[in-house]
């Protein structure tokens, strides 16, 4: 029997939960707080960890030793668990409203809230802090059940991490619907496990009327022979037999490109994603985006991201057959110089490489 080391094994779940886990709280927050700047990005993890903390603070007022363990990796004597217990209960009550404090700093800086509203906000810590809590540890949990479920049917399982945006969850699912089918796939709608619903219900009960509009009412399966997929507001879970989910992958990813749905995390290239999106509709100039790119101050991940997008929607929308991010770069492709040679030819002038047309020679 071959005992991996424990390193390995925590290295294997960073890499498959990371991204997941990372666009389950981007979701979190767009429908909570809007969209958050890099800028911001200390005050997402502070509520982050203030968020996951404080469930296990609580349950400390009861079991000092178990919270000091999940906190620390320390347990403390029988002696000092009064005064854990009152550590615990003075943490219970801050930890919320630091994370409502928080949030009300992510605003930039003419929008964010003052006086009254700003008590209301850090009061808000509260139920966002559970929401939160809920939506991250869930994902933990939810993400890695459709490996569990490859291997039992002995299929392939994917995670493909994206974000829906606020709003068009029917739309991205109708837009996969279709992706598949002309792939070949064909797929009938199923209403997903309440257990893939939970976190959404949270964010609906907790955040008011507001967020509830922004959340999906219900998830939903596309299932097909020897294939299933779930869309998740955060997460698309692949699970299939490996021809059939190899075809699947290659006509989802080609989709998410013009659909409702986010496939980086940080508002810098949210902003440049829509861009992209705009560009396919025609509404946005590829060069002038292709520009911006390049000078763009983002993670070396979401910019490969990007300028994947960038090169699909070229290639969709421009005749020249580059993949340069500016025009100054486009040179006249093969195909094109080959077919206006070609056009020549027939009119009976010269071909482009010195020789002359039929009616010429001599």
């Amino acid at each position: 029997m071959v005992v991996l080391p424990i390193g390995f094994v925590f290295a294997f779940i960073g890499r498959q939960l990371g991204r997941v886990l990372t666009l389950a709280f981007n979701w979190a927050t767009i429908v909570l707080f809007g969209r958050v700047p890099r800028s911001r990005e200390l005050y997402l993890s502070g509520m982050a960890g203030a968020a996951v903390a404080w469930p296990i603070v609580i349950a400390g007022i009861a079991f000092p030793s178990f919270a000091t363990f999940l906190l620390g990796l320390v347990t403390v004597p029988e002696w000092l668990h009064p005064w854990v217990r009152l550590g615990m209960l003075v943490l219970a009550v801050i930890l919320p409203l630091i994370a409502g404090f928080l949030s009300s700093r992510l605003p930039d800086e003419g929008a964010r809230p003052r006086g009254r509203d700003l008590v209301g906000a850090i009061a808000r810590g509260y139920p966002n802090s559970l929401a939160l809590f809920v939506v991250i540890v869930w994902m933990m949990f939810v993400a890695p059940l459709g490996r569990i479920r490859a291997l039992i049917k002995r299929w392939e399982s994917v995670h493909v991490p994206i974000a829906v945006k606020p709003g068009g969850y029917d739309v991205v699912l109708n837009d996969l619907a279709g992706a598949l089918s002309r792939a070949g796939i064909a797929v009938r709608r199923r209403r997903a496990s309440w257990a893939y619903e939970l976190p959404g219900k949270v964010l609906a009960l907790l955040g008011g009327d507001a967020v509830r509009a922004l959340v999906p009412q219900r998830l939903w399966r596309l299932v097909g022979d020897g294939f299933e997929m779930t869309l998740h507001p955060t997460d698309l879970s692949l699970l299939g037999r490996s021809r059939i989910l190899s075809h699947a992958r290659a006509a989802i990813v080609r989709e998410l490109t013009f659909t409702e749905a986010y496939q980086t995390w940080s508002k810098e290239a949210q902003i440049i994603e829509d861009r992209i999106t705009n560009a396919a509709r025609g509404a946005d100039d590829l060069d002038a985006i292709g520009a911006v790119l390049k000078t763009a101050d983002l993670d070396f991940e979401e910019w490969e991201i990007l300028y994947r997008l960038l090169l699909q929607v070229r290639l969709r929308l421009s005749p020249t057959e580059t993949d340069s991010l500016t025009a100054a770069e486009d040179g006249i492709s093969p195909l094109r110089e080959r077919a206006a040679a070609a056009v020549r030819v027939l009119a009976g002038q010269r071909n482009g490489h010195g020789g002359r047309s039929a009616g010429g020679a001599g």
